[in-house]
């Protein structure tokens, strides 16, 4: 029976939250963690007939956006200014990925510079984001109300030597555009990620979440999620990248090849955008990956840019996260 979650209006089940940091079951390198001492269970993700798990996005109907509206769900706005602008858009990539040196791992055009501009006011544009925090910024992906989706890198540094990301200093933009937030601006509560990550820096795990103090979701949407990915699969990667400062862009592809965790494809990318979905459209937006990388060692990694897949352990956690109120 296929498992389908409806992000709006129903609920996936019990979910148990623990407040050690080893918790009663097992995941490996999937194992949550959390920036607040605590963790969410995931709970079991039905297999479809074809062996693939969903979660869906939110209808995109038309809404009427007003400033109050926004305020009433926890966002604010941010002075617009040309000293905010430069500030921001002279934040670096979200920073080292626990590659070796001379391997940064950054993101790469591909050939030809293929990318093209997105607006922002509509959806699904406008349920990406950019993510900024001390010393850095990312992209992300709102998979809920509360919920935003990105790579490991952009909440952990990284390896047992790591460290959590300064939480206060975080600040997320939902369809920022330019010198323009026509959605104001959310901070974060916590941030998760899992051990192989943060214990590790395997970039094999290098995927988290944020969870907002704003239900902005409610108002630009979010992406479904999926665990298929076939090769050849239609990829689409659009995000916040640092030579387009703060305005969004997006490239398209799809799937080169697959490994146990990760997929490859050669949509053009740029260092920022890392925590970007990896997505199709299948009557909506729903995402199969997280991008994080560029080019670098051997086979498939240096010829690809690339990110985790949303193996079922994965696509759990980010379930899991998600429904934490």
């Amino acid at each position: 029976m296929k498992h389908v979650y409806r992000s709006l209006g129903s609920v996936l089940g019990a979910i148990a939250f623990l407040t050690t940091a080893t918790p009663a079951f097992s995941q490996g390198g999937h194992t949550p963690v959390s920036s607040d001492g605590s963790v969410a269970a995931p709970t079991e993700a039905g297999a479809s007939a074809g062996g693939g798990s969903t979660s869906a996005g939110p209808s995109a109907g038309a809404r009427t956006v007003t400033e109050l509206g926004l305020i009433a769900e926890g966002a604010f706005f941010d002075a617009e200014s040309r000293a905010e602008f430069r500030r921001l858009s002279a934040l670096p990539d979200g920073g080292e990925r626990g590659l070796r040196v001379g391997e940064s791992g950054a993101e790469v055009i591909l050939g030809m510079d293929t990318r093209e501009r997105n607006y922002t006011t509509t959806y699904p544009s406008r349920a990406k984001v950019l993510i900024t925090f001390t010393g850095g910024r990312c992209s992300g992906t709102m998979i809920g109300p509360n919920t935003v989706s990105t790579a490991g890198h952009c909440v952990h540094t990284g390896g047992a030597g790591g460290a959590w990301r300064p939480l206060a200093s975080f600040r997320v933009y939902p369809g920022r555009d330019g010198g323009l937030s026509p959605y104001g601006v959310c901070t974060a509560r916590a941030l998760y990620s899992v051990a192989g990550w943060t214990n590790s820096a395997n970039e094999e795990y290098d995927y988290g979440a944020i969870k907002l103090t704003c239900t902005i979701g409610n108002t630009v949407g979010w992406f479904g999620m999926t665990t298929t990915t076939p090769t050849l699969f239609p990829s689409l990667v659009g995000g916040y990248p640092g030579d387009k400062p703060l305005t969004q862009w997006q490239g398209s592809d799809r799937v080169r090849a697959v490994s146990t965790r990760q997929a490859f494809y050669l949509n053009d990318t740029f260092g920022g955008m890392s925590g970007s979905a990896v997505w199709h459209d299948a009557n909506g937006p729903y995402m199969f990956g997280i991008h994080a990388y560029g080019t670098h060692g051997a086979g498939n990694h240096a010829i690809y840019n690339h990110g985790v897949r949303l193996v079922t352990a994965i696509f759990n956690n980010l379930v899991a996260w998600k429904n934490i109120p």
